[in-house]
């Protein structure tokens, strides 16, 4: 069975998309309201796996951002997709500077 058809991912789906306030969460960067109507993996699930479900790395967004977070020729992110990816993705613990 697909993933994106287990009762878990549909459960968390929902939940981020009240989180957000079904709202895309791209276009609220920029001063516009637009309903999200999908959750993008900003660590690809591809990429990691293990980071489906977990809240910090999920995003509410419209079909036509989420379109731009994807290169849909080499299925890589594009810049857009980096830069939502760096801006969830935790700092390490205990990082050495």
């Amino acid at each position: 069975m697909s993933f994106y058809k287990t009762k878990s991912w549909r459960s968390k789906r929902t939940k981020v998309l009240r989180r957000d306030n079904y709202e895309c969460q791209e276009c609220k960067r920029y001063g516009k309201n637009r309903t999200a109507t999908t959750v993008h993996h900003c660590n690809p699930l591809e990429e990691r796996p293990d980071l489906r479900l977990t809240t910090w790395n999920l995003l509410s967004l419209c079909g036509t951002c989420h379109d731009k977070m994807h290169d849909r020729v080499n299925d890589k992110l594009t810049d857009l997709g980096e830069y939502w990816r760096e801006k969830v993705s935790p700092p390490l613990q205990n990082a050495e500077v």
